[in-house]
């Protein structure tokens, strides 16, 4: 097996052992799938699934196309053509194939499935462009699977589930099922919140209120008078709704018997720093509930800087006084190249920074976790990814009155085909009447989790199971 094979199936299994039963994890490991050239898994002659590793990837995704499976739909690209030597069928059917089935047993994926996921498990779409925004960020808007419509398709999981799946049938009657009876795990939920504003009161809050009050004078129309109201309010009260919403928080999430972890956020301040200051981290941790996670909010100005990012880890360490093993970037500050072998240096064990701030959906076409992989040495780096899926505003901007309505549709697919949610909800959007839209919304959000039956893992809870 050549070494991005290797890489692969690891993830795979480890994806596997997190979000399926043992019964699945064992019918993976039997021996049914094989990674080999186009060639050799067109010959036929095993009861296998043979993935070809050869194939190219487009740079853009290509012939897309749906198949039923196990009460939700798969979504597929990058199509493989049906070997036109030999004896082989479609299964579903021709016009949309999940596989393709040989007389001897022999099982092809219709589509490139270690091209895609190889890829996108290796940031492939970034790399191949230096389109970047203002703050450095690979924007949803880069993608093509954006211009595609597939960010919101986990494709990965959705992978692992038909290989399962497969499996499962071929180790019954030969033939690849298209369902996953008592071989799913419910789905997991990643709970997680960036505290970045703890204070109402800060200066660059406070301006962008004024701004807001006088920004619609300039085109003709009466100022927005309702801001004064919450530059005067937290100016007296900085706390409420920013500080005084973690409790409220904390105490929804046990109602559920949920739990989060929480990002802090020190080091230099200013309008992309911690504007709230470090000493107030101090007086938020004893409201976080004993054996929850802490982890770190990596500061803007600590991006790729050694000196700086070291200061920030150092002084969080002694404010916590518990070893730090995961964290999320300010601003979603990530660099697909360096980033997680710079963190990986520093210690860090899990990392939730590879996500989209314009928009919801799977940057590395994954819900889950995973080990990113290093070039030079050929297999994993010693860190894992949980990429981040769903942030509060996001959502809301992208999806309006829908918003529960999409959250739930994705987690729906997620309880059909295995997998994990990372959602993160900032203190300061809980339960502030200043921006109404959010109001009784993570209530909403946890109520859909509860009903679609999802576990409640924190990220490195998440990583502690799958490495353990």
């Amino acid at each position: 097996m050549s070494p991005e094979a290797s890489y692969l199936w690891r993830q795979i299994l480890n994806h596997a052992n997190l979000f399926f039963s043992r019964k699945a994890l064992e019918l993976l490991k039997a021996g049914q799938v094989r990674f080999v050239s186009f060639d050799q898994a067109i010959r036929g002659g095993d009861q296998a699934v043979m993935i070809p590793i050869d194939l190219p990837v487009p740079s853009r995704p290509e012939k897309t196309w749906q198949v039923a499976f196990n009460g939700a739909r798969l979504t597929l690209w990058n199509r493989i053509d049906r070997p036109v030597v030999g004896d082989w069928r479609a299964v579903p059917d021709e016009t949309a194939p999940l596989w393709y089935v040989h007389r001897t047993g022999t099982v092809l994926p219709a589509w490139n499935l270690f091209g895609n996921l190889f890829k996108l498990l290796t940031f492939g779409e970034e790399l191949m462009t230096n389109e970047r925004d203002k703050h450095g960020r690979f924007d949803a808007l880069y993608s093509p699977r954006f211009k595609a419509g597939l960010l919101e398709t986990p494709a990965f999981n959705e992978a692992v589930a038909a290989l399962v799946a497969t499996c499962a049938g071929l180790h019954r009657n030969g033939v690849p099922d298209l369902y996953l009876d008592k071989l799913l795990k419910p789905p997991v939920i990643v709970l997680s919140h960036d505290c970045d504003i703890l204070l109402g009161n800060d200066h660059w809050t406070q301006l962008v209120r004024a701004v807001r009050v006088l920004a619609p004078v300039a085109r003709a129309k009466f100022p927005r008078v309702a801001n004064l109201w919450w530059i005067a309010r937290n100016a007296v009260y900085p706390r409420r709704f920013y500080f005084d919403n973690v409790p409220g928080m904390i105490d929804l999430e046990r109602g559920f018997a949920f739990t989060s972890t929480f990002y802090l956020l020190n080091g230099s301040g200013g309008r992309y720093g911690a504007r709230s200051g470090s000493g107030i981290l101090r007086q938020l941790l004893p409201l976080i509930p004993s054996g929850w996670d802490v982890g770190i909010h990596y500061n803007y100005d600590t991006f790729l800087d050694h000196d700086r990012f070291r200061t920030q880890f150092n002084e969080l360490g002694e404010i916590v006084h518990k070893p730090i093993n995961s964290g999320r970037a300010h601003y979603l500050r990530f660099d697909s190249k360096q980033s997680l072998p710079f963190l990986e240096s520093f210690g860090i064990r899990c990392d939730e920074s590879a996500g989209y701030a314009a928009r919801i959906g799977y940057r590395c076409g994954i819900g889950g976790c995973f080990q990113p992989y290093d070039a030079s040495s050929t297999g994993p780096l010693d860190i894992w990814e949980v990429p981040l899926v769903v942030m509060d505003g996001t959502l809301v901007s992208q999806y309006g009155e829908e918003s529960v309505v999409a959250f739930r549709r994705l987690l729906l697919h997620l309880s059909r085909v295995g997998g994990a949610m990372s959602l993160v909800y900032h203190p300061g959007q809980f339960h502030n009447p200043e921006h109404p839209k959010m109001l009784g919304l993570y209530h909403r959000l946890l109520i859909e989790c509860r009903q679609l039956g999802a576990k409640s893992e924190t990220a490195l809870s998440l990583v502690n199971n799958v490495s353990s």
